[in-house]
């Protein structure tokens, strides 16, 4: 995702700030009031606040019909998913404004913007939290795709002697004079889209600019209702510096003057202006401080059916606005004249184009802008040098599919440099490429007639510290599966993947750098799925950590088989009970968050006890893993430094210079069971490789010995076991068992216990964790 306004980190000052400002975002106020008291001895702190945290995901409509899945996990940004409305002809152009506020804005709106569609429509924040005050606006429904969603309400204009009525897609329940209220939906937005096209179309089939042909008979205005009512007494700014007068000029490729939309930065500081800006007809005048500038622009070119033909992009890396009279910068659209192609060693079609575009001030301050485009539409680019002023970083990635859909492989790749290149030509080879084998697998009980999605996108250091933006292709990726992906290096080759499958499980995977020449293989929601604590690399929020008297204890509902992926069930109910003693003394208690984040925490040596437990069986879409029962106990020791200190890149709760972060010597399992892309069996003699360690980032963590590993199973629910065969030590075992006939066509239940050297345990049971193949244990 584009982000708001960064400075590099001092020491990791600003980075405990943007984790403070996300976990404030993802928790929700539980308790505050004395420690519970529950079975068992030892005393706690007797005052205590904890507030309750785990991953939220909403769906925002946008009047466009397009929607925008904003997911926000604890010390994360929140990170946005584009389901365009129009598939493989959508584009959408986002960014974050200085008040921290996402816009998404799609390309056919563009000619109405500020033309009678108001810039409030796209504020992607703002919908989010109309959302969740009033549940009035795009509601989430039980799948990702969503239905008609909840109500945008909207405020609109009209010119004088117009009797209001209601634009396509637009129902009106009041009227006053020249103005009314009104509300769409996300399937009536279709409608609004439908009228835009169809306008836009008019327009180039008539030789006029797009937008020229007014929208709907009188009306002025149309924006999210409220959005005007905001802000100072009367309406008015006042501006913090002297403000002179620049004019931005605009011709298009038949060099008559033309539409652009801008995104104007002052490089001296982004605090004294960053700002958007449309070009109407060819000019816009904006006042703006004198100083040192740059922009990044883009033009939009349509058809005659109001779709997008080309987009190409104006960038220029620096200018300065005069300290007297009027200064004027020219744009001249056929300067941008560069085709970023691509070839590959296989055939394949573009299906997924994004261009971000990054600016940093002379302060270090950071920003960006992103346009994402799904299908072919062509992108075209006009050269610029490196910034005088900041900096620039700009970078294109590009996806492709195969030409011949049961061939069952595609391209990402992404190219980044530190101004525009005149050469956007880019020739890949196997020497260039990584291979990565992608393995998608589900729950036989799922509903997969529509797909799910794999997410990619490029990590740098432009966006390392938890900002990397994902994409996929407009019409997803079928479950179950397996995928052949090459992933290109032209950008330092590390990627940060999502998917989220069609049976409401999405897992992030932690940045992975791919080698040029290399293969790998990658599983995703490989069962049985479990909540657990996660062995990461790469910048992190810390989900097991100390600080001080601050403490958090977090663990994802439905990690799959790979100990980098953080996993959750997203758009589905899940009954689940979280529940934090420390010393014996219940501490928190949930029913519906599974972490917990603690203000005054004990700083003294203390046993912390976590019981969590998910209950799905009542919900005919999931046949595995449908309950689980954790229980974790580790003894923590306050101290500072050490091999249990978190990273410096990496952040936690309650962080500060004098309170630095200590990982909680919490144990972890992880399992590699046998099994197909249904997680199900055929074999007679059932193996599982288990992995027993301890929560780590980048290899920080407890090292303490592991003591022992057990493994049983159970054909009847779990009213009897069977002690499987485990072999190996040091926390790396190979289990096995019988998968009897008996058990053919159902789902056994495995339970393993483990513990280290420092007293810590950990006891985990998964009903249903895995099918035995209806005809299976025969081999």
């Amino acid at each position: 995702m584009p982000f708001p306004l960064l400075r590099p980190p001092k020491k990791h000052a600003d980075r405990r700030r943007l984790a403070a400002v996300a976990v404030g975002l993802a928790c929700a106020l539980l308790t505050t009031l004395p420690a519970a008291a529950d079975t068992g001895t030892g005393t706690v702190a007797t005052s205590l606040t904890a507030s309750g945290v785990s991953t939220d995901t909403t769906t925002v409509t946008l009047v466009t019909g397009d929607q925008i899945v904003v997911t926000t996990r604890p010390g994360q940004r929140p990170t946005y998913t584009v389901l365009p409305a129009a598939g493989e002809d959508g584009a959408v152009e986002s960014y974050d404004d200085a008040s921290g506020d996402h816009y998404a804005i799609p390309a056919v709106a563009m000619p109405y913007l500020g033309n009678g569609l108001d810039l409030s429509l796209f504020d992607v924040t703002r919908l989010a939290q109309d959302q969740a005050g009033s549940g009035t606006v795009g509601a989430a429904s039980d799948n990702v795709a969503g239905a008609d969603g909840g109500r945008i309400s909207v405020d609109l204009s009209f010119a004088p002697g117009t009797t209001p009525t209601g634009p396509a897609g637009v129902t009106l329940t009041s009227v006053s004079g020249t103005t009314a209220q009104g509300y769409l939906t996300a399937s009536s937005g279709t409608a609004l889209t439908a009228a835009l096209r169809r306008a836009i179309g008019t327009d180039v089939a008539a030789g006029r600019q797009p937008g020229s042909t007014p929208l709907f008979d009188g009306l002025t205005s149309m924006g999210l209702t409220g959005a005007h009512a905001e802000g100072t007494p009367d309406g008015t700014v006042s501006p913090k510096y002297p403000l002179k007068i620049l004019q931005i000029d605009a011709t298009g490729l038949t060099g008559l003057p033309a539409n652009a939309y801008l995104q104007l930065y002052n490089t001296d500081s982004f605090t004294r202006e960053i700002t958007p800006v449309t070009v109407v007809n060819g000019v816009a005048r904006v006042a703006v401080p004198a100083g040192n500038y740059g922009l990044y622009g883009l033009f939009y070119d349509y058809d005659a059916q109001g779709r997008l033909s080309a987009v190409r992009q104006f960038t220029l890396s620096d200018f300065t606005v005069s300290a007297t009279g009027t200064t004027t910068v020219s744009l001249d659209e056929t300067t941008a004249s560069s085709l970023f192609s691509v070839r590959t060693p296989r055939p394949a079609v573009q299906d997924i184009l994004m261009a971000h575009y990054f600016r940093r001030d002379a302060t270090g301050a950071l920003t960006s802008m992103l346009l994402t485009m799904w299908g072919s539409t062509p992108l075209y680019t006009n050269a610029q040098p490196a910034a005088e002023v900041g900096e620039i970083h700009d970078v294109i990635q590009w996806g492709a599919t195969a030409t011949t859909a049961s061939d069952a492989y595609r391209y990402d790749l992404a190219y980044g440099s530190d101004g525009v290149p005149a050469d956007q030509t880019h020739v890949e080879t196997a020497r260039t490429l990584a291979t990565v084998h992608q393995h998608f697998a589900i729950d036989p009980a799922a509903n997969n007639t529509y797909h799910g999605s794999l997410l990619s996108g490029f990590v740098d250091p432009y966006n390392a510290v938890g900002g990397a933006t994902q994409v996929s292709p407009w019409n997803g990726q079928q479950w179950p599966a397996d995928l052949t992906e090459y992933l290109g290096t032209g950008d330092g080759g590390t990627w940060a993947q999502m998917a989220s499958s069609p049976g409401a499980v999405w897992q992030y995977a932690d940045p992975v750098t791919f080698a040029g020449g290399r293969s790998y293989s990658v599983d995703w929601n490989h069962g049985p799925l479990k909540p657990a604590l996660g062995r990461h690399v790469g910048y992190q929020f810390c989900y097991a950590c100390a600080a001080g008297s601050n403490l958090t204890m977090i663990l994802d509902p439905a990690v799959d088989s790979v100990s980098t992926h953080v996993g959750f069930y997203a758009f589905v109910t899940v009954p689940q009970h979280f529940t934090l003693y420390a010393d014996g003394q219940r501490v928190f208690d949930s029913t519906n968050q599974y972490g917990v984040e603690i203000k005054g925490a004990p700083t003294t040596p203390t046993t912390y006890r976590t019981v969590y437990d998910t209950d799905l069986s009542a919900n005919p879409a999931f046949s595995q893993s449908t309950r689980t029962h954790t229980d974790l106990t580790f003894r923590y020791v306050p101290r500072t430094g050490g091999g249990s200190a978190l990273p410096d890149t990496d952040t936690c709760f309650g962080e500060s210079a004098d309170t630095p972060c200590q990982i909680l010597p919490a144990l972890t399992l992880g399992y590699r069971l046998t099994s197909d892309n249904n997680n199900t069996s055929d074999q007679l003699i059932q193996t599982m490789r288990l992995d027993v360690g301890h929560v780590s980032y980048d290899g920080a963590g407890s090292h303490s010995r592991i003591t022992s590993a057990k493994v049983s199973v159970s054909y009847d629910g779990g009213t009897t076991w069977k002690p499987a065969l485990v072999v190996g030590l040091n926390g790396t075992y190979q289990a096995a068992w019988l998968n009897p006939v008996s058990a053919h066509g159902t789902s056994p239940a495995i339970k393993v216990t483990a513990t280290d050297a420092a007293g810590g345990s950990i006891t985990q049971t998964i009903t249903s964790a895995y099918t035995v193949a209806a005809s299976g244990g025969t081999r």
